[in-house]
């Protein structure tokens, strides 16, 4: 079934992607049915545009303009109906909540990112832009130039997430001299997680990413020891709490699609 979904996603390079990990465009057409998708969680945050239709996120109604999407710690069920017209930024883990922060110091003002004169000139400018590589475009420059002034030389949460997605069995308090307890608090500060919970889940997304790859579709054993769990039965019961799904069903949803 071919889908009704016009959709299209770059991802950063060089400095930009330090803090954003993907800018996005997704549009259903007036005339076409809409689509249903599960967000895997990626300990990310975004900014989201909305420049068409409501759309549905957990059957809960998000019609504003400009949205700020928290950092994710489970999988979401969202619906994009007729006439649906995004764009986004998908923040890298740790970086919306930063962003938010030096946006905020830069502007002089306490208002919100709703409100900010940076993210509503953006949302004007959008509107106005003929298709979407134009959309994503503007916000690949927009967001380089901002950022390019909110870089710190050494931020220990970027190191942390480096790290943890290199190995699950880093010690974090030795390379980065800092207490756990100052790792714990960073974390959850800038994440709302533990460390531990990160590396749950974003084991459990690289999983699912495998498993888009048909040829693995038979070696749910072997993935489940490659990717660091204790034997199979585990990574089922990880990946049914965390993105709300087992590695069976998330085959079959992919076939069906």
């Amino acid at each position: 079934m071919v889908s009704s979904l016009l959709f299209d996603i770059r991802f950063p390079q060089g400095p930009l992607s330090l803090w954003v990990q993907a800018i996005w465009s997704a549009q259903i057409p007036l005339n076409q049915q809409g689509v249903t998708r599960r967000l895997v969680a990626d300990a990310g945050s975004g900014i989201l545009f909305n420049l068409g239709e409501p759309i549905l996120v957990d059957q809960e109604v998000w019609n504003d303009p400009v949205m700020f999407q928290s950092t994710n710690r489970q999988a979401h069920m969202i619906h994009l109906p007729a006439g649906a017209n995004l764009v986004g930024v998908r923040f890298q883990p740790g970086m919306g909540c930063l962003f938010q922060t030096k946006l905020a110091k830069q502007e002089d003002a306490t208002s919100t990112l709703q409100t900010s004169e940076f993210i509503q000139s953006l949302f004007v400018r959008l509107k106005d832009c003929l298709n979407i590589q134009e959309r994503i475009d503007l916000l690949d420059k927009a967001f380089y130039q901002r950022v390019s002034r909110m870089t710190d030389t050494y931020d220990p949460v970027v190191k942390a997430v480096e790290l943890l997605q290199q190995s699950s069995r880093v010690d974090l308090s030795n390379t980065l001299s800092l207490s756990q307890r100052q790792i714990e608090r960073q974390f959850q500060d800038r994440l709302s997680m533990s460390p531990k919970y990160f590396q749950r889940l974003r084991r459990v997304r690289a999983v699912l990413l495998a498993l888009k790859i048909e040829k693995n579709h038979g070696k749910l054993a072997e993935l489940a020891i490659e990717y660091g769990f204790s034997d199979q039965a585990h990574m089922t019961r990880e990946c049914q709490l965390i993105a709300g799904i087992t590695p069976k069903r998330f085959m079959k949803s992919r076939l069906l699609d």
